[in-house]
């Protein structure tokens, strides 16, 4: 079976895992590790970027365990997998898949702004913490796909209730239509500049076991695996180990030479 289409089965398997949340039992205290509206109605898993900004709140009210355990959950994944859970189960990266720009519709081509997602994920932090409130999740993208037009859906489908488009639900619907827009134009935008949770996970890449191997007495230095990369990795040496490279495979799998393949270390 081709990577890709492996990838396609474990997106798929990723969505419905962090929806098993329709029934009370099978929300889990887990935390995901990747960027998924804990406000979505069928969540099963906690948004690691939501409890890191309630940071303030589990200190105050002495649930530092909580919170240790999400930073340390975020340590495992990325010790172990690296980004690679961007590339293989997050929804949101699966809709940036689909709305990638294609051989008839070309890429607008950008600088690699890698501390961009740095950038985002200090306000994210800092902003909760000045202002005590979930800041980013007003603004989150991913939040109005799988939170906020599920829960209206669910409210008027089954209670027939209609919840008010208030100022809110307006913002997110701006933000949701700007990126959809940003990631038609430009591969995985979200994923590239704008995303905390990526930021966190890409700074294990260097150190994870999960990772991209270079065969360089194979390698043609062809720069056919950095054409087929997504997220505008422009360096050989950068493929696995930068903070872009959330270890989707394209490159692996676009190699005419094999020089790339996936490796575990020791």
């Amino acid at each position: 079976m081709k990577l890709k289409n492996k990838r396609k089965i474990t997106q798929i398997a990723a969505f419905a895992v962090s929806n098993l949340g329709f029934l009370r039992i099978l929300k889990s205290g887990f935390v995901c590790p990747f960027l998924y509206c804990h406000g979505c109605p069928f969540a099963a898993l906690g948004c690691p970027i939501g409890i890191v900004q309630n940071a303030h709140t589990l200190i105050a009210y002495g649930q530092v365990g909580a919170l240790s355990f999400t930073i340390g959950s975020l340590g495992v994944y990325g010790t172990i997998f690296g980004r690679a859970f961007c590339g293989w189960a997050c929804p949101f990266g699966t809709l940036h898949d689909m709305l990638s720009p294609t051989k008839r519709r070309k890429e607008v081509k950008t600088r690699n702004y890698w501390y961009a997602k740095y950038a985002i994920l200090f306000l994210t932090l800092a902003s909760s913490w000045f202002a005590l409130h979930t800041v980013f999740c007003h603004f989150c993208p991913s939040g109005s796909l799988f939170g906020a037009i599920p829960y209206r859906l669910r409210e008027y489908l089954l209670y027939n209730r209609i919840i008010e488009f208030g100022q809110p639900f307006y913002v997110h619907m701006f933000t949701l239509a700007l990126t959809i827009v940003l990631a038609l134009l430009i591969s995985r935008f979200w994923c590239r500049y704008l995303c905390p949770m990526g930021a966190i996970a890409g700074a294990f890449n260097k150190v994870s076991i999960v990772n991209i191997s270079l065969d360089e007495k194979r390698c043609k230095k062809c720069s056919v695996c950095l054409e087929a990369c997504g997220m505008g990795i422009t360096k050989l040496e950068d493929i696995g180990s930068s903070t872009d490279c959330i270890l989707c495979g394209r490159c692996v799998e676009a190699c005419p030479e094999k020089a790339l393949s996936f490796k575990i270390k020791g």
